[in-house]
């Protein structure tokens, strides 16, 4: 028979560990104590069958390994050892990887079978295994008479998976031997390897850390094999020679071929890559104009997860250095495709959870700068920096629930929804907004949503309009606290107040004391509904971008005309118009504040220079699908996601108030008109 991978490995840890306890097994390989057991029984069948001495277990969960079993399995430089360990059957295939990446003669069955000591079927098999690991990499194993099994595809891929495989054959139980021996390899190869770094260490004042500085001498060796046997990289789309030719590292590749080694300019810089990507401290290799960007990229991505995480880092700058230093060696693995798998990453600690998702949703000006998506297992890694350092600093995150917001209503429209319930619910943890056909495709953790429209979900979720008031703000965080928290909290009903109040004294104007009532009660809510942003309403709406006439022909009529002074200040295209009227072709409640005030815009990319919005005033009216109408039509045009929305806010509160807006409608000119929106300057 033959050791599971997990029986291998627990196996590995009896023995270089006699005094591991059942309860510390469970533990380490995250398993319960039925599987323990399981595997333990798997072992001292294995034990038995081989005529090694076996391993007992006490009753109190201790184990007793015989000294003669150890001192068999010690590791030791000779031929015996593949006698006495079983390489799962992940681990063979690996090493059926190695062999067809690293031999110099055509490959067959009995090779396979005869390195392994196993029949031709489980061969069989293992290459299947390999094949599976392998189709991430664009790679196929095939056979044929004349050149019997090898592997197909772009040396890229191939130089790729040598890495990975490398990786996964170091952390196996003896697996330098096994990497030396299945690679054909000697130990002199790897001694002057390491000789060679030893020496660009000193000269170069570089440090590689101990795990990679034990695999880095065979990846050499054995890219170094690969070039003198053919098998050279052939396109060079990949690799930039000036990002990395004033590298230290790249002065690096040269000592280490100072033998007189005759390779390629690709060659040399792929050598540098696997140096650049080695987790170097104490080093500054990317090119100096790129350095401070990358930092400006970290901390922009720092200073997103303060923020959504409602926290502020204590000794920030030391955080920073060490992502930098991370991120030094990481900019690469990710620039160029040659991440890894953190096997010890593997899980997420349980301390990480509520790091884990926002780091993810706070890296965007990173992946800007680096104008590719960040890796999830490079994700880990970083989660695993930033919560370390929240744990040590004595900070807590709270795993709190998270919601999405979908609209299907435009960019603007879904921003200001988001910005409101962000403020609405500080309990919550909010992903940025999506739309509908985004949210149908999501593949993101979360517990409830938002939205103005039926979704089929088996979340909670709460239907709540794109634009409410302060007293539907109210009713929905006391639906949302009772149906996702279980907290019941009184409700604010201004009709029952205001029926007390007619029981004692006569109310002249009810519109107004209950406008009042409802402002009281908002300001009761647990965080501000508005924060301050560059732009105030009456910034962007002045006098000259105000335009008032008696009537309008049609609905796309009115659109060009409330458009015509951002037209005539520069601030928008001719493309822009034809956008709003292309994505609006009649005028519905979807772009309706409070059902007073029509808000078409398009996205930034469409034909916006420079943050703007104008107004339109048709005392007339234009006719709504519905039948009412609708007297104000303002045009934005923003630049970004959020300078803008402070504005918007306000506009939004004076769509609210009938009394103001029928002020606006009945101003004498624009001027009097702007004079009231100063007054929602707040």
């Amino acid at each position: 028979m033959y050791l599971d991978e997990r029986s291998n490995r627990i196996l590995n840890v009896l023995i270089s560990n006699p005094d591991i306890s059942n309860s510390e097994v469970e533990k380490q390989f995250a398993l319960s104590r039925r599987q323990v057991s399981y595997s333990f029984a798997k072992i001292i069948q294995w034990l038995e069958e081989n005529n090694y001495p076996t391993i007992k277990r006490t009753n109190s969960g201790k184990f007793i390994v015989p000294p003669l079993l150890i001192s068999l399995f010690a590791e030791t430089p000779d031929s015996s050892i593949s006698t006495k360990y079983i390489p799962s059957e992940n681990e063979r295939a690996s090493l059926i990887l190695l062999m067809m990446l690293t031999s110099k003669e055509e490959l067959s069955l009995l090779h396979f079978s005869s390195a392994m000591e196993t029949s031709r079927n489980t061969s069989l098999r293992d290459i299947k295994v390999a094949q599976k690991q392998i189709n991430d990499y664009q790679l196929e194993i095939v056979y044929s008479r004349i050149y019997g099994y090898d592997l197909v595809g772009e040396e890229w891929d191939k130089r790729r998976l040598l890495i990975d495989v490398l990786n996964t054959l170091f952390d196996m139980y003896q697996g330098e031997y096994h990497i030396q021996h299945f690679a054909d390899v000697t130990q002199e190869e790897i001694q002057h390897c390491k000789f060679r770094l030893d020496k660009v260490e000193s000269q170069l004042e570089l440090k590689f850390i101990d795990d990679r500085i034990k695999l880095l001498p065979y990846v050499i060796a054995i890219l170094l094999k690969r070039i003198q046997a053919g098998h050279v990289i052939k396109t060079s789309y990949f690799i930039e020679y000036e990002a990395l030719s004033d590298t230290k590292e790249y002065e690096a590749a040269e000592l280490l071929l100072e033998d007189g080694v005759s390779i390629s300019k690709q060659e040399r810089l792929f050598i540098t890559l696997q140096l650049l990507t080695s987790n170097v401290f104490s080093s500054q290799s990317l090119a100096e104009n790129e350095l401070p960007q990358l930092r400006n990229a970290m901390k922009q991505s720092l200073q997103l997860f303060e923020k959504k995480a409602a926290l502020s880092f204590k000794d920030k700058e030391a955080l920073l250095e060490r992502l930098m230093l991370h991120m030094r060696p990481a900019y690469y693995r990710i620039k160029y495709g040659l991440t890894t798998n953190y096997s010890k990453l593997n899980r997420v600690s349980e301390n990480f959870k509520a790091v884990h998702f926002i780091v993810k949703d706070s890296l965007q000006p990173l992946q800007e700068y680096m104008e590719c998506e960040i890796p999830e297992n490079e994700i880990t890694f970083i989660t695993v920096l930033i919560g370390g350092h929240v744990i040590s600093s004595g900070e807590t995150i709270p795993l709190k629930k998270r919601a999405v917001v979908v609209c299907p209503n435009g960019i603007s429209i879904s921003q200001l929804m988001e910005r409101t319930l962000r403020d609405l619910f500080p309990e919550l943890y909010f992903y940025r907004a999506f739309s509908t056909r985004e949210f149908e495709k999501l593949d993101v953790e979360f517990d409830l949503v938002f939205s103005p429209v039926p979704l089929q979900t088996d979340k909670q979720l709460f239907i709540v309009q794109s634009f409410i008031s302060d007293f539907e703000k109210v009713q929905l965080r006391q639906r949302v606290m009772q149906n996702v928290f279980g907290l019941v909290t009184p409700m604010i009903n201004t009709e029952q107040i205001l029926s007390i109040v007619e029981k004692y004294a006569s109310i002249h104007d009810r519109p107004l004391l209950e406008n009042a009532l409802q402002n009281h009660f908002s300001l009761q809510l647990p965080s501000e509904m508005k924060q301050k942003e560059d732009y105030l309403l009456s910034e962007v709406i002045t006098p000259e971008t105000m335009i008032v006439r008696d009537s309008i022909a049609s609905w796309h009529d009115a659109i060009e005309l409330a458009a015509q002074p951002l037209l005539s200040k520069g601030a928008i295209t001719e493309n822009y118009v034809e956008v709003m009227k292309h994505h609006y072709p009649m005028l519905s409640q979807h772009i309706l504040l409070n059902m007073n005030v029509a808000i078409p815009h398009g996205r930034p990319e469409d034909g916006v220079n420079f943050i703007g919005m104008s107004m339109l005033r048709v005392n007339d009216g234009i006719l709504i699908e519905d039948g009412s109408v609708v007297h104000f039509v303002v045009v934005i045009a923003t630049v970004d996601k959020n300078r803008h929305l402070n504005a918007l806010l306000q506009l939004m509160k004076l769509a609210g108030h009938k009394k103001d807006m029928d002020r606006m409608l009945h101003s004498r000119d624009e001027n009097d008109m702007h004079l009231i929106l100063r007054e929602y300057d707040s």
